[in-house]
């Protein structure tokens, strides 16, 4: 109560319904993420109190989370990573008269999400913290294997696509700089490779450039649009179809955001690839599945609740935004930590009920602005195509101000357009791109841990349980396919 007597003081709500706003604005542009937006807007809050700076810019973290669905649900374009992989099937709902309930199940997920994450903040975050440090580099290495083990679900008709399409993925992951022995790897001396391929701007030109290509090609006069737009909000029917989905990404993303250094992207993609392992018309997987969007859209707003968490009870961050985060109460001369829920209650408290207030707030801005966003679907497919090929132009070249980056977006752009074109899926690629380095990371510090033992592996009962997982996971399609030959 002491929380939102600070939070609702006309000051301060103006703050976070700013934030919001905000947020949401600056996560529909692709190639601005939330904690990009945070930094640049950072110091705007120098001369503000220290509870007026949280809650303005925690408004803004929470709005850009939810902002980056818009685009990628209604144009392809992902307006961040966090979002990128609601684009495989809201767009396909988009294009089948469905953007309006695309739109409204990510935004009740989203608020369920949040909501459910400032639960776990408020009532079991030091604890939660505690496990949650218990995942060393074996747990990590574990848990993302599960992850990319379910590339097979992704794979279409065809498991063989699926594998080469992930291999691809991870290949990408490998160029840039080698962290462990410092050399560069398949860079072919382009200095602006050694922090590796941008994963926007692959993710832009393989969703959005690709996308633009095909609808040309098609010279459908409404590629974007077809028939009447049903349904601007979730029936009764649908919100019961994704409440399961909406709860496994709601509790993923709690608990992954949480681990210092997975963030929300990790957290969107395994949920994704959950929801696609366990969907029983595996035929409508990246085809306009709304459980595939509902599960996502819950788990990266629950990952931004949930890397609050080390960061208040432990002062760890346990994302690229929280760190920005904790940057901006240090400026204030707050130490998060141990110690700040009893030397600074108010702060905290006022943050928490701050985000119970943006996530209400994010509810029915999403809600109320659906009918208006949905009508940019109208326009013609030539206006249509070249407002989003300059927006990948533009988006991409924020990303670091780099004309690199840029012929990334057109490489992959014509690269996405063929293997659309031979029906090879996109999705393995971007899972196994996020998921890749994370794993390679992981695994390294493992052995360095061990002393080059893989024995490391074996000593440690989550690491064990979630590796037999993974195999069965991987393998699990193939037997079922032998299985249904040999019948026949």
């Amino acid at each position: 109560m002491m929380g939102f007597g600070v939070a609702l003081e006309p000051i301060n709500l103006i703050f976070i319904g700013l934030g919001q706003l905000i947020g949401v604005s600056i996560g529909v542009l692709p190639g601005i993420n939330a904690s990009m937006a945070v930094a640049v807007l950072l110091p705007l809050t120098f001369g503000l109190s220290p509870e007026a700076s949280l809650l303005f810019l925690s408004g803004i973290y929470m709005g850009a989370m939810f902002g980056g669905s818009i685009t990628s649900i209604l144009l392809r374009v992902p307006g961040t990573s966090t979002a990128a992989v609601v684009a495989l099937d809201g767009y396909e709902m988009t294009r089948q008269g469905r953007a309006g309930l695309a739109l409204g199940i990510t935004a009740i997920g989203s608020w369920v999400a949040g909501t459910f994450s400032v639960i776990v903040l408020m009532s079991l975050g030091p604890w939660l913290s505690t496990v949650a440090l218990a995942f060393g580099p074996p747990e990590y290495f574990a848990l993302i294997f599960l992850g990319l083990s379910m590339i097979t679900s992704l794979g279409s008709d065809s498991l063989a696509k699926g594998l080469i399409a992930g291999a691809f993925g991870l290949l990408l992951g490998t160029i840039g700089m080698d962290t462990g022995v410092g050399v560069s790897r398949f860079t072919f001396g382009i200095l602006e490779l050694d922090n590796g391929v941008n994963f926007i701007a692959v993710l832009i030109g393989m969703f959005a450039v690709s996308q633009s290509l095909l609808n040309l090609k098609k010279s459908l006069s409404h590629a974007f649009y077809k028939g009447k737009m049903t349904g601007l909000l979730p029936s009764l029917a649908d919100l019961k179809e994704s409440a399961g989905s909406i709860f496994r990404g709601t509790v993923l993303g709690t608990f992954i955001g949480m681990l210092p250094g997975a963030g929300a992207t990790a957290a969107a993609f395994m949920s994704y690839s959950i929801e696609a392992r366990i969907s029983k018309h595996p035929e409508r997987v990246g085809k306009g599945e709304i459980k595939c969007v509902a599960g996502p859209g819950s788990a990266d707003n629950s990952a931004a609740g949930g890397a609050l968490v080390p960061l208040l009870s432990l002062g760890i961050p346990g994302s690229e935004t929280t760190a920005v985060l904790l940057g901006a109460l240090m400026i204030h001369g707050i130490r998060p930590g141990p110690m700040l829920f009893s030397q600074h209650s108010t702060l905290v408290w006022a943050t928490i009920a701050s985000l119970y207030i943006a996530n209400t707030l994010g509810l029915i801005l999403a809600t109320a602005g659906i009918r208006p966003l949905t009508q940019i679907l109208k326009l013609p497919t030539p206006v249509m195509s070249a407002f989003i090929l300059v927006m990948s132009v533009v988006g991409s070249y924020a990303l670091a101000n780099s004309m690199v980056d840029v012929w990334i977006v057109w490489i992959f752009g014509v690269v996405g357009y063929l293997m659309k074109t031979l029906r090879i899926p996109v999705a393995p690629v971007i899972l196994a791109l996020v998921l890749g380095p994370m794993a390679e990371k992981s695994f390294r510090q493992s052995l360095y841990m061990s002393d080059g033992s893989l024995a490391v592996f074996a000593t440690r009962p989550i690491t064990v349980v979630m590796l037999i997982l993974g195999l069965i996971s991987l393998f699990l399609p193939f037997i079922i396919s032998a299985i249904k030959g040999g019948k026949k």
